[in-house]
């Protein structure tokens, strides 16, 4: 064995000793399949599941009968991580139906990304009204995760475009955090009086508010180490790309004391490609991985700043996860990304699993 491979096995036997993997006794149902690349699961004000596919079609899932509805299709710039992407809810669906929806389009620069709602009505989305453009966008590092916080504000992701200095500069609105109100604008109260409430992010495509405390956690793709989990505070510094996970060189020491760099809660290297997160109670966090092609069970300790434990669920077993749901039902579900041409699918992919 050369010295290279013996040393890239202590790694791995070490990464698998830091998070062991669980055997599991749980039930596994598929309860829609032949999707494109389901990249969104949320559920809606109307009890049903909904999903984003990034092509660009927005659709209704019947659980038990497992069908999947056409309720919207909107034209966008699907060029490798480019699509559709989040999707959130109006707060007061009832009075006022919107879906809100963020997808990349070709601008005159290239690809863009856009922040628009549509109005729900008959079983249709229509009337798109676009609150929010040219933020930067690319094939890759596109970010765009989008969720109402208890404050009923707004929160989008993005990523830095693949231009590593957008997420340090202020004035940009790549790789970042953004807090908006549900017209789009600035939201009262942010920290820069602009649209960011964090900065310094690389590619987060995983937000999830934290039951009991509404704190703001983040999954968010490293390069090909230090995969970050990170608790949000508003007007923070994440780092990217001077700091890749912990502060734990000198110059990335230097850089977080001068900068007010929060370090993330736990980290993971070689990378998974952590998406979708989902709280499965207040001190459980979920995290799908799409590489890594696994279901994270991150316990948080009690202060919500770092990991306890992190657990391995189902490796293996379905490709790729994009996306994590927990139900009404105490389900979870799970969305398969094995069409996004990085993956090898099988002839149902891709697929809603429930697991309980």
């Amino acid at each position: 064995m050369t010295a290279v491979r013996f040393h890239l096995l202590l790694a791995l036997t070490a990464l698998a000793a830091a998070y062991p993997a669980t055997a599991s006794a749980m039930q596994v149902k598929t309860v829609a399949s032949g999707l494109d690349t389901p990249w969104d699961l949320a559920w809606g004000p109307d009890g049903a599941m909904w999903v984003t596919e990034r092509s660009g079609r927005i659709s209704r899932v019947d659980l038990t009968a497992g069908t999947v509805t056409l309720v919207g299709e909107l034209k966008v710039t699907e060029v490798s991580e480019s699509g559709l992407m989040g999707m959130a809810f109006h707060p007061d669906f009832a009075s006022q139906p919107y879906v809100y929806l963020a997808h990349s389009y070709r601008s005159v620069f290239g690809i863009g990304n856009r922040l628009l709602r549509m109005r729900y009505a008959n079983g249709r989305l229509t009337d798109p009204q676009t609150l929010l453009d040219d933020i930067p966008g690319a094939g890759n590092h596109n970010g765009a995760r989008l969720a109402i916080g208890p404050d009923r504000m707004l929160y989008l992701t993005t990523g830095d475009a693949g231009d590593a200095a957008r997420s340090q500069d202020r004035k940009s609105l790549a790789g970042k955090v953004l807090r908006l109100t549900l017209e789009g604008k600035p939201a009262p109260g942010n920290p820069f009086g602009n649209a960011i409430w964090s900065y310094g992010h690389r590619n987060p495509q995983g937000i999830a508010f934290q039951p009991g405390t509404n704190a703001l956690y983040l999954a968010e793709h490293g390069p090909s180490e230090a995969d970050e989990v990170n608790l949000v505070e508003p007007g923070r510094n994440y780092g990217w790309p001077e700091v890749r996970g912990a502060c734990d060189s000198d110059a990335e020491r230097a850089f977080c004391g001068a900068n007010q760099v929060m370090e993330p809660v736990v980290e993971f290297t070689p990378t998974l490609a952590i998406a979708g997160a989902a709280f499965d109670g207040p001190g459980t966090l979920l995290v799908t991985a799409l590489a890594g092609r696994v279901l994270l069970r991150i316990t948080l300790t009690p202060d919500g700043r770092r990991a306890a434990s992190v657990e391995r669920l189902h490796a293996g077993e379905f490709g790729r996860i994009r996306d994590v749901l927990v139900g009404p039902d105490g389900a979870i579900y799970l969305a398969t990304s094995n069409r996004d041409g990085r993956g090898f699918p099988a002839a149902d992919d891709d697929r809603i699993l429930r697991i309980r």
